[in-house]
């Protein structure tokens, strides 16, 4: 039976959790880690962009600087998110551990949506995974570049009767090691738990809707909270998502911490990538 590291790292802020995030991955592809599920929080509310998109067309940095809300470049692909009132997963795997992951994105994706749907299960919370056909057209507003991750649903992400509750963004690496050339991953997402102070509509460019988008937010997103009607705790979510996993990939969870070379690691990530507006503002 394979062994994971399942990793709570409380509440930090988004230069930290995303240095760390590489951080972890770059322990997979080293070898010195076994396939990682990490937890997390953010404090103060953030939005997180694609690595693709442009900062400038994406958010307005003066209304996000304005409410004390961060802006970062995730390392994976998708549109902006802001985090805010969510619990926050990554899944970081490579070499012989893509055999159980996935050998492609496709099957990544799908199958860690079948592990976050038992988790969902164990939370009473039944979802399905959003199976696309090719030539769907996701969403009809101008600036699709643009639009936040929470209005369009991609290939097996998570919703509720219709509504997106997880949404989630994946990168695959090609890296060579003393054995040849191999592949990982980081895949990560945001798993709402209730409805935040601000909603991301407020902080896009004056030539987006923020209307039209704050109502396709509102019509195509769900959290947990108004699904169970409920006040619901990260310890419970934590919970569930370490017995969904343990139970779909047949696998032990194993209560983990970072370690130091990995908080080193992801420091350094912070003051030289994360923190640079040369990262983070790239157009």
């Amino acid at each position: 039976m394979k062994s994971w590291r399942i990793i709570f790292t409380g509440t930090d802020d988004a230069f930290f959790n995303m240095a760390l995030d590489e951080a972890l991955l770059l322990s997979c592809q080293r070898g010195t880690s076994p396939s990682v599920l990490r937890l997390y929080l953010w404090e103060p509310p953030a939005v997180s962009m694609g690595y693709f998109q442009s900062a400038e067309k994406t958010v307005d940095l003066k209304k996000c600087k304005d409410r004390g809300i961060h802006v970062v470049r995730r390392i994976t692909g998708g549109r902006a998110v802001l985090h805010q009132n969510e619990i926050t997963y990554s899944v970081c795997a490579s070499g012989d551990d893509l055999a159980q992951l996935g050998e492609n994105t496709i099957q990544t994706y799908q199958k860690l949506s079948l592990a976050l749907l038992e988790s969902m299960c164990i939370l009473g919370i039944e979802g399905e995974w959003v199976k696309l056909s090719r030539g769907k057209k996701l969403f009809s507003l101008p600036h699709i570049f643009s639009v936040p991750c929470f209005v369009s649903s991609s290939r097996y992400e998570i919703t509720v009767e219709g509504k997106k509750l997880i949404g989630s963004a994946q990168r695959r690496f090609s890296f060579q090691d003393h054995q040849g050339r191999k592949d990982s991953f980081i895949q990560h997402g945001s798993i709402l738990m209730g409805k935040g102070k601000y909603s991301l509509a407020e902080l896009l460019p004056d030539e987006i809707s923020m209307e039209m988008v704050k109502q396709n937010l509102d019509e195509r997103s769900t959290n947990m909270e108004k699904i169970l009607k409920r006040r619901i705790k990260p310890e419970e979510i934590i919970s569930a998502l370490k017995r969904g996993f343990e139970k779909f990939f047949a696998s032990r969870m194993e209560n983990s911490k970072v370690s130091e070379e990995e908080l080193k690691m992801a420091q350094g990530l912070k003051k030289k990538k994360y923190l640079s507006d040369k990262w983070n503002l790239r157009r």
